[in-house]
């Protein structure tokens, strides 16, 4: 026990040094100079009693909030201290007639409560690897702290967080920026119970679902502009739907995270493999279990769900090209002689994402930002990436998000509580607040726009076989209409069959009295039209007839089309 290591006066110290006096203070010291502006050793008698009745229950008796009934407990307080001799009668009678003067100073405290809780909540999980006593010596925290940055989170937050909590007191808010560089927090906001908020697990979901797309890319699966079907699936009993029932039939990568598709994030899933994406995402910092690794991971639903400060790590690491950065507040730790006892990690060196995959990513969450669910974001001049989530519970929501990222800050924002109302998405009241307190921060300058890595590459596919057939083709393959450029890299494989024999597969020439029967196999949704040196010919259901003429050489012919658009021509010369 600590009377074996500590002596009663010890024991006190740690006590006084550690003990909540409401409204965010903590230590006689920080409450003596906030609550009376002057250090311990100076306050008066009853000013002492003061500190003391309140610690008893800081609810009932904050000097700040409860005047009268802290007042009437100091002269108990007092009265105790004049019968066992600590005060003299004199002292009693003159501490008693004197008034309680309250001068309070927010230095400490107010739009700094919620970071220095964060703090607090960040050492006391750090104190088993810390070899330091923190209780008997002073130290010093260093951490990034901007008090700008920190006040244009607490107004944002407060803006939009008001205009629910008339109908649903109870709700939580969090708002969380950090740099990309080193993950330093440098703001954290919270509406509701500030000790908790940013430690506490709740539902991301679809703010899961870049990373599912992210490892489907880094396997060399998906390109952002790669078609794929949004349509209703059903995987041995899991029937996953989206948002009102809509589904976007054929579309691209790029637009289903956009527009946050769910059968395509658990399409992509299950192509990759759960176990691939459940590695990568704890990668990046967001923790998992193995309950977890099932088809709803693609939508966010997790055994015990994620911290802000999980997501945030996430979305560091996305936004650090792939290379994992935790968020952290505590940059360092010094005793009173600066001797360094204690100093944040620096970015780990083993990638969860390769830089193009990071690049790629962000190029969709940009997307996000402008035309999709994030699209409050729009109306900002500068590149951002960002994702939403909200998660449904019963005839409304319970937790709504927005996360993302500029070329210089990770942010996260978060609203939730048992049930708010249909209104609070992640489109809506988050990513709100993070238009706030972005167009804050920028107000004076602009971050630089996102920028490719060299094994980026824009590459020339066929525009008409990707639009109608939902395939992607180099279009030197098949140089034949329209073509679209798009983002690729190396790790990509294309389709590398022959456009022949994707239109014209199992091609066969077989010869009659007559002439010969040209078969082969018929493209979905594609027309064929025919030609024998120069004139069209009908294609029946058995195939193309073809005449012997003069010559024992004719030419064959064939355009493959779509709606009038050509997608390929092929060419035939044939001796009968």
């Amino acid at each position: 026990g600590l009377e074996k290591n500590y002596t009663k006066d010890e024991i006190l110290e740690m006590y006084l040094n550690v003990i909540y006096f409401g409204k965010g203070i903590y230590g006689i010291k920080q409450a003596c100079l906030q609550l009376y502006g002057k250090k311990p050793d100076e306050i008066t008698p009853l000013e002492a009693a003061s500190l003391a009745a309140t610690v008893a229950n800081p609810a009932r008796y904050s000097v700040l909030f409860h005047y009268a009934n802290n007042l009437d407990r100091s002269r108990t307080v007092l009265s105790l201290m004049n019968k066992q001799g600590y005060l003299s009668d004199s002292e009693f009678t003159s501490a008693c007639a004197s008034n309680l003067v309250i001068n309070y100073n927010d230095f400490h405290n107010n739009y700094a409560e919620n970071y220095r809780n964060l703090v607090l909540f960040e050492y006391q999980n750090m104190v088993p690897n810390v070899n330091y006593n923190k209780y008997k010596k002073p130290f010093f925290i260093y951490t990034k702290f901007d008090a700008k940055a920190q006040h244009h989170a607490d107004r944002a937050l407060l803006n939009y967080a008001n205009d629910i909590r008339d109908t649903i007191p109870s709700v939580q808010a969090e708002l969380l920026l950090a740099e990309n560089k080193t993950g330093a927090i440098i703001a954290a906001a919270s509406l509701g119970n500030h000790k908790k908020s940013f430690s506490t697990k709740r539902q991301p979901g679809s703010l899961l679902k870049p990373f599912i797309y992210a490892s489907a890319i880094e396997e060399g699966r998906l390109l952002p502009d790669s078609p794929i079907l949004d349509e209703p699936i059903h995987i041995d009993g899991y029937s996953p739907t989206n948002y009102h029932n809509r589904y976007s039939g054929w579309t691209t990568a790029k637009q289903a995270l956009s527009q946050s598709s769910n059968t395509c994030a658990v399409k992509i899933l299950q192509e990759i493999g759960i176990q691939k994406a459940s590695d990568r995402l704890q990668r990046c910092g967001i923790p998992l279990c193995e309950r977890d690794k099932t088809p709803a991971l693609a939508l966010g639903g997790t055994t015990y769900g994620s911290s802000v400060q999980e997501i945030c790590n996430g979305y560091l690491c996305i936004a650090n090209g792939g290379m994992p950065v935790p968020a952290k507040c505590i940059r360092k730790i010094t005793d009173a002689n600066g001797n360094v006892i204690y100093k944040a990690k620096a970015a780990r060196t083993d990638r969860a994402f390769s830089k193009e995959t990071a690049y790629l990513t962000t190029t969709m969450l940009k997307e996000t930002a402008k035309t999709g669910t994030a699209k409050q974001l729009s109306p900002l001049s500068f590149d951002i990436a960002a994702k939403t989530g909200t998660v449904a519970k019963g005839n409304g929501n319970s937790d709504a998000w927005c996360a993302g990222y500029t070329t210089e800050h990770t942010f996260v924002c978060r609203y939730s509580a048992n049930t708010l109302p249909n209104k609070v998405t992640g489109g809506n009241h988050p990513t709100k607040t993070v238009r706030s307190l972005l167009r804050s921060i920028y107000s004076t300058r602009t971050p630089m726009p996102f920028s490719a890595p060299n094994g980026v590459k824009q590459i020339s596919v066929n525009k008409n076989i990707k639009d109608n057939l939902h395939i992607l083709i180099p279009y030197e393959q098949s140089p034949v209409g329209a073509r679209e450029n798009i983002l690729s890299f190396g790790k990509y494989t294309f389709l590398k069959a022959d456009p022949n024999e994707l239109f014209l597969r199992n091609f066969t020439v077989q010869k009659t009295i007559t002439g010969a029967i040209i078969t082969f196999d018929i493209f979905p949704n594609v027309t064929y039209q025919a030609s024998v040196n120069g004139n069209i010919i009908p294609i029946e259901e058995n195939g193309i007839k073809i005449k012997s003429g003069k010559f024992p050489l004719i030419r064959l012919d064939i355009v493959c089309s779509n709606e009038g658009q050509i997608l390929h021509k092929a060419t035939k010369i044939i001796r009968l």
